[in-house]
């Protein structure tokens, strides 16, 4: 094997340990962000490429807990490491659709879609996720043990 393949194989094993073994000795919340130079958030922006900053964060959501109705200003990716959660989307006036989504499970949340996760299992749930959002909104203290950037609170829809 060639230099660089060895090198490249360490480096992503490396990452694979210690992402696995972070994801697995989480309390509560892992927390990085970074700044790109130019963002185009389309809709949600000004119209031209503007400052981001970019997030990765890995949390622990207990049985019963859950996120309130929100959208994200960019594609969000989500990876389920634990647990199981059930994530529902606002899909027209009063229709919700909902999915049920076991460890392992990845998905994407396209810019604007409003939608709710809860944790629905008999155990912590460990997610990591990742996103970009203006650099000017900032981060936000949902609660005093959760800090996070990239979402924005919307109504409840009045699901049937």
């Amino acid at each position: 094997m060639s230099r660089k393949r060895t090198v490249a194989a360490g480096v992503v094993l490396a990452l694979t340990t210690v992402l696995a073994g972070t994801a697995l000795a989480l309390s509560s919340i892992s927390f990085t962000t970074g700044t790109t130079a130019s963002f185009d958030f389309g809709a949600f922006g000004p119209g031209y490429p503007v400052p981001g900053t970019v997030q990765i964060q890995g949390f622990t959501v207990a049985p019963g807990e859950s996120f309130p109705w929100h959208f994200h200003k960019a594609t969000s990716y989500v990876i389920l490491v634990r647990g199981t959660l059930t994530e529902q989307h606002a899909v027209g006036p009063n229709q919700c659709e909902s999915a049920e989504l076991s460890a392992g499970s990845a998905f994407v949340e396209p810019p604007g879609a409003v939608h709710t996760v809860t944790n629905t299992g008999h155990s912590a749930a460990i997610i990591w996720w990742a996103t970009v959002f203006p650099l000017s909104d900032g981060v936000v203290a949902f609660t005093p043990s959760f800090t996070s950037g990239g979402i924005y609170p919307a109504p409840a829809p009045n699901c049937n």
